[in-house]
């Protein structure tokens, strides 16, 4: 089922709506080839086709997504091997961002520290990881709730930013989020994604 082709299908599609031609161009592969694959990928649901109605001349008819958010996981340990498609849920998608940072010296850090700040996610904008400098920066209005529940850790340095301030660095392009080293574990609707503007 997960073939390099499929795969590199899903890659795409996690970024972006894209047509049939368009993923054939950046894989570099038939139309054939990827409307096998789209069909593949649809019967097992793991994406929609969304028909264009009214669509200018020379425009896609179809635009693939994907369907919802998954989880293909596949332990291979010692006593224990499986493989399991699930649903990811919010804390799901943090969980594994946290695994895939590539210091895997900080994953029992961060994973502790988040623990400690889950209950307050409903005011947290955004948590990011400066892996290089071995930061976790948190965006939050709740600023002395987040100060009292982190100020014990020898680890990790936590840099806890308002919503404001946040928004002003990281327009500006300055330290932590001008960082090449930084990695978004949780954003509440895209808070630094869609920041990424530079002042005029």
């Amino acid at each position: 089922m997960f073939s390099e082709q499929k795969w590199n299908i899903l890659k795409c599609l996690s970024h972006e709506k894209l047509s049939p031609l368009q993923l054939a161009e950046r894989l570099n592969t038939t139309m054939a080839n990827i409307s096998q694959q789209l069909r593949l990928l649809e019967a097992a649901n793991l994406v929609k086709k969304e028909k264009i109605k009214n669509r200018d001349r020379g425009k896609p008819r179809a635009l693939f997504s994907l369907s919802e958010d998954f989880v293909y996981l596949i332990p291979a340990m010692n006593s224990f091997a499986d493989k399991k498609l699930l649903h990811a849920t919010t804390h799901h998608k943090t969980i594994l961002k946290i695994w895939f940072l590539k210091n895997q010296e900080l994953h029992e850090h961060i994973e502790k520290l988040y623990w400690k700040i889950k209950p307050y996610l409903s005011h947290i904008h955004a948590i990011a990881v400066n892996q290089a400098a071995r930061e976790l920066i948190i965006i939050s209005d709740k600023l002395g709730e987040m100060e009292k529940t982190l100020s014990k850790n020898s680890e990790v340095t936590v840099k806890i930013f308002s919503a404001a301030e946040a928004q002003k660095a990281i327009r500006q392009g300055k330290e932590p989020f001008s960082s090449s080293e930084l990695s978004v574990i949780y954003e509440y609707n895209s808070f630094i994604s869609k920041n990424y503007i530079k002042d005029s």
